[in-house]
């Protein structure tokens, strides 16, 4: 067991994507849009971006997220990111029809994986991220993310 890991807030991301590609056991969204805005941060989420998810025999998905953001000091940040979200048949229509789940309803996790040669977003090589779901539905995906401490 591993005691006393901490968190802290580093920036909240928010996607826009569109209906995903179904090719058997994989589900491939475009994101079409997004950006990250935390304390001191912020960017522009660049094209390609786009998300290969991967459908378990279980129904839960598998993650494989990739983009650049165009920071705020004009550097680029590499991200990419695995996750497990916890999809079955309810959620599937709920976000099928349009609706909108939270966070605190489905379990929705990313480890965010960031990289840059910008001097003043150095730390962000230096952190393992964790993010999490705040909100998914009606095309549009926003995670919090935090870096463990």
């Amino acid at each position: 067991m591993i005691e006393n890991v901490k968190t802290e807030y580093a920036m909240t991301l928010v996607g826009e994507i569109n209906a995903p590609v179904a090719i058997n056991n994989r589900l491939i969204f475009n994101v079409l849009r997004g950006s990250f805005e935390g304390p001191g941060i912020t960017g522009e989420m660049q094209q390609p971006a786009g998300d290969w998810i991967q459908v378990m025999p279980n129904g839960h998905w598998r993650l494989d997220v990739r983009f650049t953001i165009l920071l705020d000091d004009g550097n680029h940040a590499y991200v990419n990111y695995s996750g497990v979200v916890h999809m079955d048949e309810n959620f599937q229509a709920r976000i099928g029809s349009g609706e909108t789940i939270t966070g605190d309803e489905i379990y929705f996790r990313s480890a965010p994986y960031i990289e840059t040669n910008s001097e003043k977003y150095a730390w962000l090589n230096e952190y393992v991220f964790i993010g999490k779901l705040r909100t998914f539905g009606g095309g549009k995906v926003i995670y919090d993310i935090f870096k463990v401490l």
